[in-house]
């Protein structure tokens, strides 16, 4: 007599920001699987629930939690998922689909497609899932260049189409101003503009006037969301948005005028610079023992002097004053005669160095687009779900904040230091090396350094720099 082996499932649920107007609420998904399973004489052992998107490939940690239980001994017979775009909507995450059929006989089912993927999975099934899936992966991406087009004609209009920030409200699909939060960034502009705070001291100086912050469980406004406020351009009246190059006029009051927000950002760069110059040695990171080949850190002696220093293997001591390390650094680059590199190595070498500065370029651009679509995905899922708790929606506001910091001031930097290499790549080129070094600020000249040099080494008392190839070629002999 046979006994009919009992088929345990797991059940997969993605609930997407539109997922509710697609007719695939989480409630709806999980009603239609469990129907199919008792349907089918299927038990229904664990729900996996997600609130991700699955455009993205590696970027959902429940998923490839259900992947990693379904590679151990306690597994589900079978994994059920409502329809195929539930389960993934790229080809990368498709791939340990493909192993858990073939390696460990698991068999997914799709309840709307009415579909089962199962070992072996022959070649022309592949092939129609992988049709599927790309099909999916268009519709996405489709909607998502419409639904992209027609928030920018929104934002020309000067309505910001993403959550507007502290101090105004959305209002009948006007942005109004909060009189009381408006006050609050208000006199934090004013009070930072005089330069006599810093951030935190910043924070007590409003709570001792009596200005709480609700949004935060101390009433005081923590540092970091007085950073934010602070480099918002959005309280001048005008906003930035994706892929368009000026900002945008707003349809709404300005909290600050330009002049007074102007004058933060001069205060915000000039405390950021003496931050930096706390801490910033010239040859930290660059110059090693050459006994040991230990990194020499940095030291200030007596509040002026500044030392690098390493130990050997004996535990032994080796300083070197950094006017010392100078003159050596100097005296190696008079040598260099940068007239004599032929134009196309300098081409090719600024191609080189500026090719990971474009890229990070290019991935900053994206990331505007990235935190706006976040931004949007918050705003669905507070409507859909009738959200309003204020700590809720500001710690998740926080959260794509601190993900996407400074973005605007980080393009910028960026874009200038693309066009400053260009710039100076010809000017120098017709120089020694030395007489462009000596110009440049510290920043500069460490990028130099790490470009012409293999090894900077403190060898006893003196300073060994051995130059790349390129640049031992155009020595002066």
């Amino acid at each position: 007599m046979t006994i009919n082996k009992k088929i345990i499932a797991d059940i997969y649920i993605r609930l997407s920001s539109k997922s509710q107007e697609d007719g695939m609420s989480r409630e709806t998904q999980e009603n239609e699987c469990r129907k199919y399973c008792e349907a089918n004489g299927i038990t229904v052992r664990n729900v996996y629930y997600e609130n991700k998107s699955a455009m993205t490939p590696y970027d959902r940690p429940v998923f490839y939690k259900m992947i990693a239980n379904q590679q151990s001994k306690d597994k589900a017979d079978v994994i059920i998922s409502f329809c195929i775009n539930r389960l993934t909507r790229n080809q990368y995450d498709f791939y340990p689909i493909e192993v858990l059929v073939d390696k460990f006989d698991t068999k997914i089912i799709f309840v709307k497609e009415n579909m089962t993927i199962s070992k072996p999975f022959k070649s022309h099934e592949k092939f129609l899932t992988s049709i599927l899936i790309a099909s999916a992966e268009f519709e996405v991406k489709h909607m998502n260049e419409i639904r992209k087009k027609g928030l920018m004609e929104r934002a020309k209009t000067g309505i910001r189409p993403s959550r507007v920030p502290f101090g105004y409200r959305m209002r009948n699909k006007r942005i109004v101003i909060i009189p009381k939060e408006a006050e609050i960034v208000r006199k934090a502009y004013e009070l930072y503009s005089t330069n006599e705070y810093s951030l935190s001291t910043l924070s007590e100086k409003l709570f001792e006037l009596g200005y709480e912050y609700k949004l935060q469980k101390s009433k005081k406004i923590h540092k970091a969301t007085l950073s934010r406020i602070l480099k918002n351009k959005f309280y001048t009246g005008y906003f930035d948005f994706p892929d368009i190059e000026t900002p945008i006029k707003g349809k709404y009051k300005p909290i600050v005028s330009q002049e007074l927000f102007d004058k933060v950002q001069k205060v915000l760069k000039t405390s950021a610079n003496k931050k930096q110059q706390k801490h910033c040695f010239l040859y930290s990171n660059l110059l090693r023992l050459q006994e040991t080949g230990k990194i020499m850190t940095g030291e200030i002696k007596k509040g002026r002097y500044i030392y690098y220093t390493a130990f050997d293997n004996n535990k032994i001591r080796h300083s070197v004053n950094e006017t010392i390390v100078t003159d050596f650094v100097l005296n190696y680059l008079k040598e260099i005669r940068l007239n004599l590199i032929p134009n196309e190595i300098v081409k090719e070498v600024l191609k080189e160095e500026l090719k990971p500065i474009k890229q990070k370029y290019s991935n900053l651009k994206r990331n505007v687009s990235r935190k706006y679509h976040k931004e949007l995905q918050l705003n669905d899922f507070i409507e859909e779900n009738g959200i309003d708790d204020e700590d809720f929606i500001a710690a998740n506001q926080e959260d794509i904040d601190n993900k996407y910091n400074n973005l605007t001031e980080k393009i910028s930097k960026t874009k200038q230091k693309i066009q400053y290499l260009e710039s100076k790549c010809n000017e120098i080129s017709q120089k020694r090396l030395y007489d462009s070094f000596i110009n440049l600020n510290m920043e500069n000249q460490r990028e130099i350094l790490k470009l012409i040099t293999n090894k900077f080494e403190l060898q006893g008392d003196k300073v060994k720099i051995t130059f790349k190839p390129t640049f031992r070629k155009i020595r002066k002999r």
